[in-house]
This record gives structure tokens, C-alpha cells and sequence, in this order.
């Protein structure tokens, strides 16, 4: 606040008395508690306004993406088992399960004899 003598020397004009901050007459009210609570309020519902707009951005990024990635797996696998390639996939799922099941019921010792069988005929060549 300045003093109340300006530089010539005559009281100084009432609009250069006031500070930022200070109310602008005597008689003004300060804001109340309530005002500020208000202001306070206000401010933090566009700031979630803002947070949930930018969420739904985000989640938009990431679908678009998701579905990038999975037209892009579906797509190498396209290349790499040609039409079809879940059912090839499928289908050489259950022929591992079968051979499997066919193995487990053989003896052990047919098995053993075939491979004994099969490394001495690998050593003699």
C-alpha cells in the first residue's frame, strides 16, 4: 500500500490506494467461506470433466490398438498356416493329444527294445 501523501505533496487519488487483492471501497465485503467453497467446487469438476475426457481418449488409443495387434496376429497367421489356420492349429492339437494317448498305452519295454534296437543299427553305419 502506498502512503497517504503523494509526491506533491496532496493525499493521494483513492484508485491509487488500492492493492491487488484489496477490496476496491471500504465498505466491500470479503469473499465469504461459502463463495470460495463454490469457486473451489467448481474448479475441481472441470478439472475432473478434463481427467475423464482425457481418460476416454486414452481408452480409445488402446482399443485402437488392441484391435491393430489382433488384426495383425490374425494376419501372420494367415501367412504362416495359409486359410484356415485355427482349424490347422486344432487339428494338429488333437493329433499330438492322440499320439500321446497311443504312446501311454504301449509297454515301456516294447518301447525300450525298439530304441535299443535303433541306436545299435546308428552305431554300426
Amino acid at each position: 500500500m502506498q502512503s497517504s501523501i503523494n509526491r506533491h505533496g496532496l493525499p493521494p487519488d483513492p484508485d491509487e490506494l488500492i492493492v491487488e487483492g484489496d477490496p476496491p471501497f471500504a465498505d466491500a465485503a470479503e469473499q465469504t467461506a461459502r463463495e470460495k467453497a463454490d469457486e473451489s467446487l467448481n474448479a475441481l469438476q472441470h478439472e475432473v470433466r478434463l481427467l475423464n475426457a482425457r481418460i476416454g481418449v486414452l481408452r480409445e488409443d488402446a482399443e485402437a490398438a488392441l484391435k491393430a495387434k489382433a488384426t495383425s496376429v490374425d494376419a501372420s497367421a494367415h501367412v504362416q498356416l495359409g486359410d484356415y489356420p485355427w482349424l490347422k492349429l486344432a487339428a494338429a492339437i488333437g493329433a499330438t493329444f492322440i499320439a500321446a494317448r497311443l504312446v501311454r498305452r504301449l509297454p515301456l519295454g516294447v518301447l525300450l527294445a525298439g530304441f535299443a534296437g535303433h541306436h545299435s543299427e546308428a552305431r554300426r553305419l
